[in-house]
């Protein structure tokens, strides 16, 4: 992977040539430039709380180009990095994702501004059905491997958080030695205890 950079991480994202079931949303210069956009943000101001899900969805990266974010959060969002970059971002569409208004709503109500990612940063769907969702396979999940590794470097979170089981177990199976934390994922159902689970792990983190 070119270079321990923002710029090097996004070159080698739009590299990755998409399949018949894995879609990769950084093939879109626009999308990419989201991505640059919110990690140089990152970038400019102390990051100490990385968020990790397992794949980019149909409704979130896939249309945004950033875990955790819905084109509804681009145009709502009144967190700074939106308010400030917003009439540079691209925005197709209105759809919103549920995890997406949980964790920004997180984030905002305890004023942090978290690194957001996935295990795999592609999109893995139905063959030939980009608008569905489907469980990356372990070839798919290591693929994604040397990016969340760039991601973890470049920025050094003090604090990793897993967003979910599937998140978990993909952290504890590509890096046994890492030390994180895990969450209930915010949607079926899971938005209260998320919510609880964040702000004891953020309330531990102002406190050590």
């Amino acid at each position: 992977m070119p270079g321990n950079t923002i710029d090097g991480l996004i070159t080698a994202l739009a590299a990755v040539a998409p399949t018949q079931t894995l879609g990769n949303p950084f093939r879109d210069a626009r999308l990419a430039n989201n991505l640059k956009l919110y990690l140089n943000y990152l970038d400019s101001r102390p990051t100490h709380l990385a968020l990790i899900g397992e794949a980019a969805g149909h409704r979130g990266c896939a249309l945004t180009g950033m875990a955790f974010t819905s084109p509804e959060t681009l145009r709502d969002s009144r967190n700074d990095f939106f308010t400030t970059c917003r009439d540079r971002m691209f925005r197709q569409g209105d759809v919103f994702e549920p995890s997406g208004r949980f964790v920004w709503g997180v984030a905002d109500a305890h004023g942090v501004m978290p690194l957001l990612w996935n295990a795999l940063p592609l999109h893995p769907h139905q063959p030939g059905q980009p608008r569905t969702n489907r469980t990356p396979t372990r070839a798919e999940l290591e693929l994604g491997e040397p990016f969340l590794t760039r991601v973890l470097d470049i920025f050094r979170p003090k604090v990793i958080v897993a967003v979910g089981r599937k998140a978990e177990h993909s952290l504890g199976r590509l890096f046994p030695g890492l030390k994180f934390r895990v969450v209930r994922h915010p949607s079926m159902g899971g938005s209260t205890l998320f919510r609880e689970q964040m702000a004891v792990i953020l309330g531990e983190f102002r406190n050590g």
